[in-house]
């Protein structure tokens, strides 16, 4: 694994992985991983990603290949990469990030598009999602008993597909 305050490009495997997600809404050949803080003095705590600008920053959480990887390291991937689809849509994610410390990732789905959920819960519902389809629900469980997956209400899976496929309808809106 690169060293903290090394950059890369995506890596074809995570830009597959993206576009199974979504599709063509983003300008992969332009997003940085960077292996660093994103604030002067290593500011950035450990166990956190950013992605204010459009690059990624992780410290800890540095992988080589997200798309290689598990799947919590997969869902802090796609969930900071939700952050670029959101400004490339106009959402000013700096700004909003200023906040994000106090807000809760943590989320409903009761019919409501994903336009008016907060920008840490619009996140959380794709990553969420690209978890429950692709590795399914038992994977989906596991990641919410460990905190990842944000999901509160009727954890039926019977009913969680349909909700998030409300919830998603039409993303990612390319």
């Amino acid at each position: 694994m690169d060293g903290e305050g090394s950059q890369r490009l995506l890596q074809p495997g995570e830009i597959r992985l993206a576009r199974s997600v979504f599709g063509n809404s983003i300008e992969y050949h332009k997003v940085w991983v960077h292996h660093e803080s994103y604030f002067p003095f290593g500011l950035q705590p450990q166990s956190a990603g950013m992605a204010p600008d459009g690059e990624i920053y992780v410290r800890e959480w540095y992988r080589n290949d997200f798309s290689r990887e598990s799947h919590p390291f997969q869902h802090i991937f796609i969930h900071e990469l939700s952050h670029i689809w959101q400004r490339n849509r106009g959402m000013n994610v700096r700004v909003n990030g200023l906040v994000s410390g106090l807000v809760s990732y943590r989320y409903h789905l009761n019919g409501r598009p994903l336009r008016r959920y907060s920008m840490e819960q619009q996140a959380q519902i794709i990553a969420d999602y690209f978890i429950l389809k692709t590795y399914g629900y038992a994977s989906w469980m596991a990641l919410r008993a460990r905190g990842d997956v944000t999901l509160d209400g009727d954890l039926r899976e019977s009913r969680m597909l349909p909700e998030y496929q409300k919830t998603l309808q039409g993303f990612p809106w390319c």
